[in-house]
Formats: C-alpha cells, sequence, structure tokens
C-alpha cells in the first residue's frame, strides 16, 4: 500500500498545512526531510491574529483557497469536538483533506516500510483480537495511519459507554487511573463503573495534578490526613462511600528519579535528556500498589504504556486486572503493548477501541 509521504512526494499540488504548534512542527520536519515544499499555513477563525509559524505568515483559510483553488489541505491537530469536525469536513467538499500520522513521542514514522518490517507482529496482534469491532478498528487504524485519512476511523468509533460491556467489576472494585490528567476520567469512570468504590489516580504533571486535586475534591471532598503514606506527593478524598487518592508521580519501570521537559504540553513524558528538565519523582506499578488490590487500571501515561507494563509484572500475574491502554503515543505502540501484556498474562482476552476523535488518539487496547 503506498503511503501518504509517497503521495505527497510525487503530487503537483500545492500543499498547505491547517494549524501551528508541535503537530505542525513534526509534520514541517518530516516534510522537509523528504523536500516535500509547503506552500502555506492557516489557522482557525480567531487564532490567525497578525503572526507567523516556521517563518510562514499564518493566514486565513480563505486567503490561501483564493491562491490555491486546488490544493492539499494536512491535518496538524487533532480533536473530539463536533464543531471542528463539521468545519474539517466543510473543507473537505473543496480540497484533498488529510491527517499525516506522526508520533507523538518517538522518532518512528508509521510508513509502508515500517508496515512491511514489522508485518508479523501485526499479523499476531490481529489473530489475538476477540471481536469483529476489534478487528475492523485495528485494519483501520492502520490504513489510516499509512494513508492520512482520517475518515476510515469514522465506521469503527465507539462511545465510551460501550467499554462498558466489556468489563466485569467485583463489588466493591478498586481502580488504577495512571495518567489521570485533570480528574476528567476518575469522574467518567466513576460514573461508567458505579462498583468503584476506591480509586488512585496518578498525575505527573505539577499544573494537572492541582487540578485533579480540584476535581476529586468537588465530587468526593473532604481531604483526609495521609501522614502514613509512603508514596511521593499524596492528597487523599473520601465521602464515606469512595475514597480517592491522587499521586504526583510518573509511572515507570523503576523507581527513583525521572526527568521530564520543561516545556511542554498537555502530555508529560519521561525523558532522557538532560536539558531543560524538571526533576520528578519515577514509581513502578508494583511499588505504587504495594499490597493495594487493582480490579481496573487504565494506562494513559505519554509513551511511557511499555514501562509501565513492565514495571507491574508482578501486579498483573497477582491480580490480573482488567487493563485499558491507550496504544496511540508510539507507532509501534500497536504490537509491542499487545505483544507484552499476552507475554505475562497469556489467558487475557483482548479488545480494541476507537473512540469519536479527528485522529487516532482515544485508541485503546482493553484487556479482561
Amino acid at each position: 500500500m503506498t503511503d501518504l509521504w509517497s503521495y505527497l512526494s510525487h503530487t503537483e499540488k500545492p500543499i498547505v498545512l491547517y494549524g501551528t504548534g508541535n503537530g505542525a512542527d513534526k509534520i514541517l520536519d518530516q516534510l522537509s526531510s523528504l523536500s516535500i515544499p509547503v506552500r502555506g499555513i492557516f489557522a482557525s477563525s480567531g487564532f490567525v491574529r497578525n503572526r507567523t509559524f516556521r517563518g510562514f505568515p499564518v493566514q486565513s483559510y480563505e486567503e490561501l483557497l483564493s491562491q490555491f483553488p486546488d490544493m492539499i489541505v494536512l491535518l496538524c491537530f487533532g480533536s473530539s469536538r463536533k464543531e471542528v469536525i463539521v468545519n474539517v469536513d466543510r473543507i473537505a467538499e473543496h480540497n484533498e483533506v488529510y491527517a499525516p500520522d506522526v508520533p507523538v513521542y518517538g522518532r518512528t514514522l508509521f510508513d509502508s516500510t515500517f508496515y512491511r518490517g514489522h508485518a508479523d507482529a501485526f499479523s499476531k496482534v490481529r489473530e489475538m483480537l476477540q471481536d469483529d469491532l476489534s478487528i475492523d478498528t485495528f485494519d483501520r487504524v492502520i490504513r489510516y495511519k499509512l494513508t492520512g485519512d482520517h475518515t476510515l476511523l469514522r465506521p469503527c468509533e465507539a462511545p465510551p459507554e460501550e467499554i462498558c460491556s466489556l468489563l466485569s467489576l467485583p463489588e466493591p472494585a478498586s481502580y488504577i487511573d495512571l495518567g489521570a490528567y485533570n480528574g476528567d476520567t476518575v469522574t467518567s469512570y466513576s460514573k461508567l463503573f458505579p462498583r468503584i468504590r476506591d480509586i488512585l489516580a496518578v498525575e505527573p504533571d505539577r499544573r494537572n495534578y492541582r487540578k485533579l486535586c480540584e476535581t476529586v475534591h468537588a465530587l468526593y471532598g473532604p481531604e483526609e490526613s495521609n501522614e502514613a503514606s509512603s508514596l511521593p506527593e499524596t492528597r487523599s478524598f473520601s465521602d464515606g462511600s469512595t475514597a480517592v487518592s491522587c499521586v504526583r508521580a510518573l509511572i515507570s519501570d523503576h523507581d527513583g528519579d525521572a526527568y521530564i521537559p520543561r516545556n511542554r504540553g498537555r502530555g508529560v513524558h519521561e525523558t532522557a535528556d538532560a536539558g531543560n528538565t524538571e526533576e520528578l519523582t519515577a514509581i513502578s506499578l508494583v511499588t505504587l500498589l504495594s499490597d493495594r488490590k487493582a480490579d481496573l487500571i487504565k494506562m494513559d501515561v505519554e509513551g511511557n504504556e511499555k514501562a509501565a507494563i513492565e514495571g507491574g509484572r508482578t501486579i498483573l500475574l497477582r491480580d490480573r486486572p482488567a487493563l485499558i491502554v491507550s496504544c496511540y503515543h508510539r507507532s509501534e505502540d500497536l504490537f509491542t503493548l499487545p505483544l507484552l501484556v499476552k507475554e505475562i498474562v497469556p489467558d487475557y482476552k483482548v479488545y480494541m477501541r476507537h473512540h469519536p476523535h479527528l485522529l487516532c488518539w482515544d485508541t485503546e487496547f482493553i484487556f479482561v
């Protein structure tokens, strides 16, 4: 299958980018490495202003359309907002629109060479999948990553609540939220799974951690004393029925010091780069939980999913918790993560789900 980058290398149509920021940086770098010219950059209404990005004036869509009536538009961002998707569809009525897949972390590009080089691994994962929706999702995600055609993902979109049909939790249940962000998944999973009575939420970013605690306090306050806790920075809350502990740490395969970039957006990822970093406590899942039982673990840890699984081998063997593991941060996540989990616990059943989103973010493997 010809990939998007090969197609762009041979097209005679002008190529423009929609969006600025980290995604646009990565796409521009990749295009530059292939000597593919870019003719302009535009932003949504209200974000144009009088500014430049990487030497390009940031224009409106209408301005670029007047210059290039038949252009290729490359999306440089992801979104689940309906109004954004409607606007992208409007643009696609007049132009070719693609959403190049560039890894959130790592430098491995998901192109034809990458796919052919790991064909056996992809085949093994596909054979693991338990239902037709999982297989269709897996196939469509791969085709999207190769072609940049984000509309391929729409037929396999599943609402978040559909996951309830796959999981059966005990009463009461313990939920471990790794990568809790601002408390959004603590909120949503508590509603989806009312049997949850014990929550351990971990978030490394200082600002997100503060918002997480605020969200949990609003849902489950008041705050309780944590004098006996052996974990890093921890705050606990309880409404008498459900207890929630919020921990500021980075989940990895080791305990000790970790480093995260100071200049970051929503995502907080572990880095070995010593420049412009912030020191933070790293903790493995084994140390985090100790004797605490896990019934459900969600992992959305910004490319550290493999390390989190490696650091939780003992927990997976001991508790055999249901797992919800994000698989969109690195190109290799589509096969390394399920193969690793199945190596540790061979009798896990494996599902895959993609929730409504422009790109293949909000895509996850479910192990039960």
